[in-house]
């Protein structure tokens, strides 16, 4: 530690009780190198290694977290995942497009009675396509090392809830696995 307070970590340097991997119980690629960088009663501070091809575990936390992600050299990303929602893993299947096809019967309908509607309609629904191509994008899983800094506050309480995690489990301060 340095004499104004200021904390330099090097995470390849901490010791063997603070770090490991995570996602080793998961079939398929879901193992991630973790690193405790800074723990105490009001902060934890978790860097986390993903090899390219690997897929995080999808997990929430009760008080949340700030995620700063470098998705590459050139591409930091910083998330906050509020307390409770889901983040990490593959993605839910997406609905049945039972609603894309209404709309589209829809706007059919409304084309022969009123076309400057329709078109307007059919402007905005194709704007939501492009905005949901953009976010599958931003969100699509890189072939390339990824290093991410998680920070969780007090209780530090993180529930692991995927399907191909072996059950439900809550973990309260760092994950080990």
């Amino acid at each position: 530690m340095a004499e104004d307070g200021v904390i330099f970590v090097n995470p390849f340097a901490v010791p063997d009780a603070q770090h490991g991997w995570r996602g080793l119980d998961a079939p398929g690629n879901h193992k991630r190198k973790w690193y405790t960088v800074l723990q105490n009663e009001f902060i934890l501070v978790t860097a986390l290694v993903v090899p390219p091809g690997e897929i995080s575990i999808r997990h929430y936390h009760e008080t949340g977290e700030l995620n700063i992600s470098y998705l590459s050299e050139t591409r930091p990303a910083i998330r906050w995942n509020p307390p409770g929602v889901p983040h990490g893993g593959l993605p839910p299947p997406p609905p049945v497009d039972a609603l894309d096809e209404r709309v589209r019967q829809e706007l059919g309908k409304v084309k022969t009675t009123h076309p400057d509607i329709s078109e307007l309609l059919s402007g905005i629904v194709q704007r939501q396509v492009d905005i949901q191509k953009q976010i599958a994008e931003l969100t699509r899983h890189q072939p390339s090392l990824r290093v991410a800094i998680d920070v969780l506050f007090p209780p530090f309480t993180t529930v692991i809830d995927d399907p191909v995690y072996p059950g439900k489990r809550t973990v309260v301060g760092q994950w080990y696995d």
